[in-house]
């Protein structure tokens, strides 16, 4: 009795064990054959227009594989019948779908609405709506169709409270930029510039390479930046490739520019005698009269109403030697007309090349600029290649 009861025993502790097997056997059998089941499913990923889309991120919500479509829009992806596939994309809402079968075209649709305006600070981005600091923000558009030597004379009035301190009269010289008036007492400051995180001059680059200008005016927004930022930040952030084609761009652009305000220039020789005559005997009490205009010409009361006899008739000689050899003046000058142009042809021509693959992307660009110059003598002609 005792053997029986232990074989017993025995067989009945050995049975859970066969049965564990031959589960996971099948469990094996049923894995092995879902696997040689699935296969390389192809798809075209466009949006609402029929325009192919890149970039798109493609994942096997079931094996959690992924992939990305090309330039053309295309994906290749393993996965079998009735398992599901995400998609998502920049700028587009999400879309499940399911595989029924080798190709599948999907339509994306767009999500413009749900896009918040993004702004550089620091070392990364935010959401303009959370931010807490003073920061203040142009995009590409403040730079577009003006013909002007360098991006801060594009920036002035664009942006309150950045206010820019030209050096001199030259276009190629690089401006002070101040946040917020006075700095220091004496010594002054100025703002902190970073182009793409590097320190750099923005009058020294090409506008139409500008994609974004974002100021940092108080401590919270610019304290990343420790000593260096304590008169504010100006960051300057490039345009990079936005799609997967080479794209090329050229624009040109051309103008004739002239002063707006000039001071009334008094270019008649008589008119400019006849108010130096009147200054001059007011100022001395009416007791007396020059007696030069200048250190050419003698003034005198009939060399005075000679001009105006002259004038009055029309008569246009300009000079006259009289009975002792001297030269005598009767005509006008326009000083700022001698100069001075009325106005000057400036020309700007940008040419872009971009494009992007999956393991890189370029941005090459050039820009010619001429400005012909408003000085008659001594001219201030520039020209600049970026």
């Amino acid at each position: 009795m005792q053997k029986t009861l232990l074989i017993s025993m025995a067989l009945g502790l050995s049975y859970p064990t066969w049965a564990n097997v031959e589960r996971d056997y099948v469990k094996l059998k049923q894995e092995a054959r879902s696997a040689a089941v699935q296969s390389a499913v192809k798809g075209m990923v466009t949006d609402k227009n029929g325009t192919a889309l890149s970039g798109v991120t493609i994942t096997n919500l079931t094996s959690q594989k992924t992939t990305s479509t090309n330039e053309a829009g295309q994906f290749m992806i393993e996965a079998s019948a009735g398992q599901k596939l995400k998609l998502t994309g920049i700028g587009y809402s999400e879309k499940i779908v399911s595989v029924t079968g080798g190709q599948i075209d999907v339509i994306m649709e767009s999500k413009d609405t749900e896009l918040e305006e993004v702004v550089v600070v620091g070392y990364g981005t935010q959401k303009k709506v959370n931010l807490t600091g003073a920061v203040d923000q142009v995009g590409a558009e403040a730079f577009e169709g003006r013909v002007l030597g360098n991006a801060t004379q594009m920036l002035q009035g664009a942006i309150p409270n950045l206010n820019i301190t030209p050096a001199d009269g030259k276009p190629n010289r690089a401006p002070s930029l101040n946040i917020r008036g006075t700095t220091s007492i004496g010594q002054g400051g100025s703002a902190l510039v970073l182009i793409d995180g590097v320190e750099g001059d923005i009058a020294a680059i090409n506008p139409n390479d500008i994609e974004s200008v974002t100021t940092l005016k108080d401590a919270a927004s610019s304290a990343i930046y420790g000593s260096r930022g304590t008169f504010g930040v100006v960051l300057v952030t490039t345009k990079r490739a936005k799609s997967g084609k080479t794209s090329i761009n050229y624009s040109g652009s051309g103008s004739f520019q002239k002063p707006i305000t000039l001071p009334n220039f008094v270019t008649d020789g008589y008119e400019y005698a006849s108010h130096f005559f009147t200054a001059y005997n007011a100022w001395n009490n009416y007791s007396s009269i020059p007696s030069k205009l200048n250190k050419t010409q003698i003034f005198t009361t009939d060399w005075l109403e000679e001009f105006k006899r002259r004038k009055e008739q029309g008569i246009t000689e300009q000079v006259t030697v009289d009975d002792k050899g001297n030269y005598v003046y009767y005509g006008n000058e326009d000083y700022y007309g001698t100069l001075i142009k009325d106005n000057t042809f400036v020309q700007d021509h940008n040419l872009s090349i971009s494009g992007k693959s999956e393991k890189m992307d370029y941005y090459i660009s050039g820009r010619a600029y001429d400005y012909n110059g408003m000085y008659r003598y001594n001219s201030d002609k520039y020209k600049t290649y970026n």
